[in-house]
C-alpha cells in the first residue's frame, strides 16, 4: 500500500469539473497533492518537466482531444498510468484509449467522482508492481544473456531445449533459432549420449547434479569437453532441467601443460647430480631429488618428514649457523660451508614463495666439495708456490746474500773508522737503513707466505693490502706503477687469509701485467650502505680487456698473456675462492683506458669465530 502523496496531474477543460475532482481528492484518505491545467499542450509540457503519478485525461479538451493527447504521452514514453474522463459514454472511445495504453476509462456520472480516489491509487500501486516486475525481468534476461557460462533449459520430460543463452550459442557456433529447435541430447556427441541420458536422469530424481567429461558437438563438428552443473526446476505445473555448462578445452590444455611442465622439473630436479631437497621453517622435509635419496640411502618417498639435519648429518638438532631460518625470516638466499666427518659440504638456502610472496619452504642445494678442495688447495698451492718461488728466488739471489756482505763491509768500516769523519758516518747510516728496509721486505715475504690456521677469520683488509703492496713495492717501482690508496677504515671480513692473499696478489700482478709502459693502480675501500658487505676497487690505467674476453676471463685456463706468461689459473682460482665463501669478484673494462676488479666480502659478525 503507498502511504506517501500523490502526485496527480489533472487536465480538464472545465474548471468546475475540474475543482470538484481536487476537493473530492483531499477529502480522501489517502494524501493527495493536485495540480490543474486546462488545456492538453500545456499538460504535455507539464508532464515533460515533473514527474506524476497519475493522470487524468479528460476527453474534449482544446487543441488536442483525449486520445490525441494519450497518443503523444506514450511516444514520449513518459511511464505514468493515465485514467481518461468523459462527459460521453461512447463505448468506441472507451475501448480506443484502452487500445492505446489508459489504465481505465470514466464517465462523468453521477458517482464517477467518488471512485476517482480508489481508481488512482489502484492505478499508482499497479504500475509500481509493474515497473519492479519489468526491472525484474530486465535483470533476468541480462543475467541469463550476459553470463559468461552457457545456460540451456530443456523440458524435463522430452529435454527439448526452451532457451539458451548468448554465451550457449557462441559455445556451439549456431543460432538461437536452430538450437530451439533440437533436444540436448542431439547436442551430445554419440560417445556421450548414454552418458548425457544418465545425467539427465539423475537430475529428474535428485533435484541436482554435477558431470564432467561429457561432449559436446559445435555446429562446424567441433568435439567440446564440458562440465555441467544441472538442476530440476518447477514452473507452475511443469517442470524444466537448466543446465550450465563450462567449455573445459582449455582448462584440459592447461591440465595437460602443468602435468607435462611438472614431468620436466621432476626430471630435471631429479637429474641435478647435486643434493636438493625443500623443507619447511621446522628443517622439516617436503621432498628431495633422487641424488639426495641416494645419499642417505632411502627412497624419495620414504625421507618425506624426515630432518634434514637428521638425514645428512646425522645430528639431533640443526647445525650450527644453519642458514634455513634465516632465510626463511629474511627471504634472502644464504651459504654456509659445513665439515663433517672429513668431508666438507657447501650448503645454499633459497626462499619458496607462498601465494602471499612470503617464504612457505626452503629450498636447500647441497654440494660435497670435499674432492674439488683439495684439487683446489693443489691449484691455489701450486701457482702460491710459483709466485712465491719466483719472487723468493729473485729476492734472495738479488739481496740476501748481498745483503749479509754490505752490512758485515759496513760493520766493519764503522769499527775502523770509529766515528772520525761526520760525511762517512752519514754515508753508513744511509746504508744501515736500507739495508734494513731490505730486510723488512723479506720479512713480508715470509709472512705473506706463511700459512694460518683457521680455515675462516676475521681479517683486516687494508692491512693485508698494506702487506702485499709492501712485498711487491721494488716490482712496482721497477715497472713505473704509482699506486694510490684510498682506504675508508672498513670493518673487519670474514674469510679464509690464504685465500685472500692470493686473491689480491693475483689481482694487483694482472694490473701490472697490464700496464707494461707504467700507469696508475688505485685501491679503494668501500663500506656498503647496509653495512653487510665491503667492496674493494682495484682500477688500473693498463690495456683493458675486449668485450668479448671479459666473458672468458673467469674461465679455468684462459689467459690473454704471451706464451710463457700464465696458464690462465689465476683469475679463476680468485673467482671460485671469492664465490665459494659467499662474496663477489666482478670487472669492468675498456680497451685502452684500463681495468677495475672489485671484491665483494662479507662483513665480520660480533659472532664469527675461526673455524
Amino acid at each position: 500500500m503507498i502511504n506517501n502523496a500523490l502526485n496527480i496531474l489533472i487536465i480538464e477543460d472545465s474548471s468546475e469539473q475540474a475543482r470538484l475532482m481536487e476537493v473530492i481528492l483531499h477529502r480522501d484518505d489517502h494524501p493527495f497533492h493536485v495540480e490543474i491545467v486546462h488545456d492538453a499542450l500545456i499538460g504535455l509540457k507539464r508532464l515533460k518537466e515533473s514527474r506524476y503519478h497519475a493522470v487524468v485525461l479528460d476527453f474534449s479538451l482544446p487543441h488536442l482531444n483525449g486520445l490525441e493527447a494519450l497518443a503523444e504521452i506514450k511516444k514520449s514514453k513518459i511511464a505514468v498510468p493515465v485514467i481518461m474522463v468523459t462527459g460521453q459514454g461512447d463505448e468506441r472511445i472507451a475501448v480506443e484509449a484502452m487500445r492505446q495504453g489508459a489504465y481505465d476509462y470514466l464517465v462523468k456520472a453521477k458517482d464517477y467522482l467518488e471512485i476517482l480516489p480508489r481508481v488512482l491509487v489502484r492505478a499508482v500501486e499497479e504500475q509500481a508492481l509493474s515497473a519492479k516486475l519489468q526491472q525484474s525481468e530486465k535483470r533476468y534476461i541480462a543475467l541469463f544473456d550476459e553470463a559468461s557460462v552457457a545456460i540451456f533449459i530443456a523440458e524435463a520430460e522430452t529435454y527439448r531445449l526452451l532457451q539458451v543463452n548468448e554465451s550457449a550459442v557462441q559455445l556451439l557456433n549456431s543460432t538461437k533459432e536452430a538450437l530451439l529447435q533440437k533436444t540436448f541430447l542431439r547436442l551430445c556427441s554419440q560417445k556421450s549420449q548414454d552418458d548425457a541420458k544418465v545425467a539427465l536422469e539423475k537430475i529428474k530424481v535428485e533435484g541436482s547434479a554435477n558431470f564432467d567429461h561429457l561432449f559436446l558437438v559445435s555446429s562446424d563438428h567441433h568435439v567440446l569437453p564440458t562440465d555441467i552443473s544441472g538442476s530440476l526446476v518447477e514452473i507452475g505445473e511443469s517442470q524444466v532441467i537448466q543446465l550450465f555448462v563450462r567449455d573445459m578445452t582449455e582448462k584440459i590444455k592447461m591440465q595437460r601443460q602443468i602435468l607435462l611442465s611438472r614431468q620436466r622439473l621432476i626430471s630435471l630436479f631429479d637429474g641435478i647430480t647435486d643434493l636438493i631437497s625443500v623443507q619447511d621453517a621446522n628443517h622439516t622435509l617436503i621432498m628431495g631429488n633422487e641424488k639426495y635419496a641416494k645419499f642417505i640411502g632411502q627412497s624419495k618417498t620414504s625421507l618425506v618428514g624426515e630432518k634434514c639435519y637428521k638425514t645428512l648429518f646425522a645430528r639431533s638438532e640443526p647445525c650450527a649457523n644453519c642458514p634455513a631460518p634465516e632465510t626463511y625470516k629474511g627471504g634472502q638466499s644464504k651459504f654456509i660451508e659445513i665439515f663433517h666427518q672429513g668431508r666438507a659440504f657447501h650448503i645454499w638456502t633459497f626462499p619458496m614463495s607462498g601465494l602471499d610472496g612470503k617464504p612457505e619452504f626452503i629450498v636447500e642445494y647441497a654440494k660435497d666439495v670435499t674432492e674439488s678442495k683439495e684439487i683446489e688447495k693443489q691449484l691455489i698451492k701450486s701457482e702460491k708456490l710459483a709466485t712465491v718461488g719466483l719472487l723468493s728466488s729473485g729476492i734472495a739471489h738479488e739481496l740476501r746474500n748481498p745483503l749479509n756482505i754490505i752490512e758485515t763491509a759496513r760493520y766493519s768500516i764503522e769499527d775502523v773508522l770509529a766515528h772520525k769523519d761526520a760525511e762517512i758516518d752519514r754515508k753508513l747510516d744511509i746504508i744501515k737503513k736500507n739495508v734494513r728496509r731490505a730486510s723488512i721486505i723479506i720479512d713480508n715475504l715470509l709472512q705473506f707466505s706463511r700459512h694460518s690456521d683457521f680455515e675462516r677469520e676475521k681479517i683486516d683488509v687494508e692491512k693485508l693490502i698494506e702487506t702485499t703492496l709492501a712485498l711487491l713495492e721494488q716490482e712496482i717501482g721497477a715497472r713505473k706503477v704509482k699506486c694510490e690508496k684510498a682506504f675508508q677504515s672498513v670493518p673487519r671480513v670474514y674469510f679464509s687469509q690464504d685465500s685472500l692473499k692470493q686473491v689480491f696478489l693475483n689481482i694487483i700482478l694482472n694490473a701490472m701485467e697490464a700496464m707494461p709502459q707504467g700507469g696508475l693502480l688505485k685501491i679503494a675501500t668501500v663500506l656498503s650502505k647496509d653495512r653487510q658487505w665491503v667492496y674493494i676497487d682495484f682500477k688500473d690505467t693498463g690495456i683493458g680487456i675486449s668485450e668479448e674476453n671479459q666473458k672468458h676471463i673467469f674461465t679455468p685456463f684462459f689467459s690473454t698473456k704471451r706464451a710463457g706468461g700464465g696458464i690462465g689459473l689465476g683469475l679463476y682460482l680468485s673467482y671460485a675462492i671469492i664465490k665459494r665463501e659467499g662474496g663477489d669478484l666482478f670487472v669492468k673494462s675498456r680497451e685502452n683506458v684500463g681495468s677495475t676488479f672489485t671484491v665483494k666480502l662479507p662483513v665480520a659478525k660480533s659472532a664469527d669465530v675461526p673455524i
